[in-house]
């Protein structure tokens, strides 16, 4: 069977407003709940920007929608109907921290919600990706595939070296740092609520 080409992620500029108009919400009232301004909101509904991640995922968190949904995906089968998807490098979905120095790739499917998603996630020296409590009940499940990186949770801090896993609850603030001088790559796997299990464990 041959393969299928992704096509690019679908803008998302257009999922975004119709999700706030859903909800009621004027552009007003979505900054202030999210803390993005309002001429970046319009920029972005008017696909003028491309948000970072931290952007992406205050917007979920106050639209109370998960990530995938916002990237355009819907609940049931992938459009190609089970059948074979080949996702090109150049048209694997991307995102960056705020400062650039941490980039996430989107493994996933993004027009279907699944149970889980899952990031590729490359961190400069001496760089770090902070984030925000997610959904109550997610668990991320976090490998280092080279390099060496830090996770600072809220009662603890935990070193991984290169093929250590960390399972950790993300419904707390947390931060994934990278302490080196040299680059660092891991894969971040996001069970949603109601699919998680395990204690933390190294």
């Amino acid at each position: 069977m041959p393969a299928i080409d992704t096509p690019p992620v679908p803008q998302l500029g257009g999922t975004l407003q119709i999700a706030r108009k859903q909800r009621r919400l004027t552009l007003d009232q979505l900054a202030g709940r999210s803390g993005i301004s309002k001429s970046m909101l319009s920029q972005i509904e008017r696909g003028k920007v491309n948000p970072t991640f931290v952007v992406l995922w205050n917007l979920t968190q106050s639209l109370g929608i998960e990530l995938s949904e916002l990237l355009g995906a819907s609940k049931g089968q992938d459009q190609n109907g089970g059948a074979v998807t080949h996702v090109r490098a150049h048209s694997t979905p991307t995102m960056r921290s705020a400062d650039g120095k941490c980039e996430l790739r989107i493994l996933g499917p993004t027009r279907t919600i699944l149970p889980v998603e899952w990031y590729e996630i490359s961190f400069e020296p001496e760089s770090e990706l902070n984030s925000q409590a997610h959904a109550k009940d997610t668990y991320e499940h976090l490998t280092v595939l080279s390099g060496a990186l830090r996770v600072h949770l809220p009662d603890q801090v935990v070193d991984l070296s290169q093929g250590e896993t960390l399972r950790y609850p993300s419904d707390q603030t947390h931060i994934i740092e990278n302490t080196a001088k040299a680059p660092a790559q891991a894969l971040l796997v996001m069970a949603l609520p109601g699919h998680n299990s395990g204690q933390l464990s190294v």
